[in-house]
């Protein structure tokens, strides 16, 4: 039951990732090095930031008796007999904000996830003659009309900055939408959305404006995820060979997959050449593409090398 839930809070943690961060992982078991100490099997999900190194997002821990056993932690079994419990631990941290920050943003800053992020939708209202009297009310009704279909929405009525400034701004807070509206929009009854993954702008009519949103942000977190999938897939190699592996290993290349004979010796002497560490061997290894990269001998199966955070 212990080793049950331990892959279940992985598989929960890979679904979050995913799902809710739009952050695609390769989840996986640590080994023998790599694992947490006093653990019996660590497993982890492991993701690829923008800058070619992999970052261990979560890990789920089967710790068996081993900690039970040092505490003296017991139970009564069914047959009343006392027996050491057997344990988990498992755990996302803060790291993964920095996740979000590395695998989506760009040199304008953020760009959150709608799913998670604090505010969906920014209204900038352009700041044109009495736009106070004009455009303000307008703008302030459609952000009550936005809440009350359960978007986050934010108003920026500040009389301090230009929209331009503004603009900047909540593109670096990684506002998913932002929402600009004038006294020619008010006049044609419509508004202009942009998207902050892709900068690209549409004019939709105030009709429908919640339904449209609604629309338009799934498909930003689903573009999202798409694209740091492809990000990952792009920068996955697979390599056969000692010569091959060492020459890309040379920068960062993201994930490198190659065959591993599954001792220590060899895995701690790629670690200290190339600085790349074993981030998961698959929980279902396939049959080893080759020999080892590193000693040459049977390979035991396929692993994620990549240097890490």
């Amino acid at each position: 039951e212990a080793e049950e839930e331990t892959i279940r809070m992985l598989n929960v943690y890979k679904e979050f990732a995913e799902t809710e961060l739009a952050i695609p992982v390769i989840d996986g078991q640590k080994t023998e090095s790599e694992k947490f100490a006093g653990a019996v099997q660590t497993y982890s999900i492991e993701a690829l930031m923008r800058d070619g190194r992999a970052l261990q997002a979560a890990t789920s821990h089967y710790l068996g008796q081993n900690f039970s056993k040092v505490f003296d932690i017991t139970f009564q079994a069914r047959d009343k007999s006392l027996q050491h419990v057997w344990q988990t631990s498992w755990g996302m941290s803060t790291r993964v904000i920095g996740g979000i920050i590395m695998a989506h943003g760009d040199d304008s800053g953020l760009i959150l996830p709608p799913r998670i992020a604090p505010y969906q939708v920014v209204i900038v209202p352009i700041t044109r003659g009495n736009w106070r009297e004009t455009v303000l009310p307008f703008a302030h009704k459609v952000q009550s009309e936005l809440v009350s279909h359960g978007v986050r929405t934010t108003l920026d009525d500040r009389d301090a900055y230009t929209p331009g400034w503004k603009f900047s701004e909540w593109e670096l807070r990684g506002v998913p939408l932002r929402l600009e509206i004038g006294p020619r929009d008010i006049e044609n009854g419509e508004v202009m959305l942009v998207r902050r993954d892709t900068r690209d702008k549409v004019t939709v009519p105030i009709d429908g404006l919640s339904d449209k949103i609604h629309s338009l942000l799934t498909t930003i977190q689903t573009a999202m995820l798409d694209r740091a999938r492809k990000f990952r897939d792009d920068h996955t190699l697979h390599v056969n060979t000692q010569a091959e592996f060492r020459e890309v290993l040379q920068g960062r290349p993201g994930f490198v997959v190659a065959p591993w004979c599954g001792s220590t010796e060899c895995e701690t002497k790629i670690k200290s050449e190339t600085q790349a560490t074993i981030r998961n061997i698959p929980l279902e290894p396939a049959q080893a593409s080759g020999p080892c990269v590193e000693c040459g001998k049977a390979g035991q199966t396929d692993v994620f090398f990549a240097k890490a955070y």
